[in-house]
């Protein structure tokens, strides 16, 4: 992009910081802005009939933020919560689609950015539907280990569409079986990996 092209790309961009738990946007908001993350974490989660969220996906820097609903001009399908101090670069999704969205240096970003969404969603529907919570803990743990240490289990029991009560009575019997700690440590990743292959 030239400085001409970026200076406009500032000229309809801003600044936020988000505090720990506040909203960016809710399920069925207006689609009008663009984000991405610079700094900090957002969940994207839906909320069932009993009031449980159901976190669909955490993004990280340098995320863009729901774009498939900013590009189909849909409301947006779910919640975006900041889950510690994040700063997010919000974008005038109108002007920038018609300068921006389809210039070279961009375009590759945009498409990267939107296949990582469907291949996350098609892992999330894998999962829920092929695996059971045993098998869905085992692979969370095996995959993401360093989560599993630091997040709250009912976080991550929410995150796993399970309850917290399963979620311990799983981790019980991952260490009786001596394939984790007491202090969420990983000992055996061969057997915990059989857990759900």
């Amino acid at each position: 992009m030239n400085s001409v092209e970026i200076e406009k790309l500032q000229q309809i961009s801003f600044l936020k910081n988000l505090a720990k738990d506040e909203i960016l946007f809710f399920e069925g908001d207006d689609s009008s802005y663009l984000y991405m993350i610079l700094d900090g974490a957002i969940d994207i989660y839906k909320t069932d009939k009993d009031a449980k969220q159901i976190v669909l996906k955490r993004f990280t820097p340098f995320s863009f933020i729901a774009e498939v609903s900013n590009y189909n001009n849909m409301n947006f399908p779910a919640t975006a919560k900041a889950i510690e101090t994040t700063e997010v670069l919000i974008i005038d999704y109108k002007i920038f689609q018609e300068n921006f969205l389809y210039h070279h240096t961009i375009i590759p970003t945009i498409l990267k950015s939107i296949t990582s969404k469907v291949i996350s969603l098609e892992k999330i529907i894998s999962e829920n539907i092929m695996m059971n919570a045993t098998q869905r803990v085992s692979k969370f743990i095996y995959e993401e280990e360093l989560l599993f240490q630091t997040c709250k289990h009912n976080e991550l029991a929410n995150r796993l569409n399970i309850t917290a009560v399963t979620f311990s009575r799983i981790l019980k019997k991952l260490r009786d079986k001596d394939i984790i700690t007491s202090d969420n440590c990983i000992l055996d990743r061969k057997k915990l990996k059989e857990e759900f292959s």
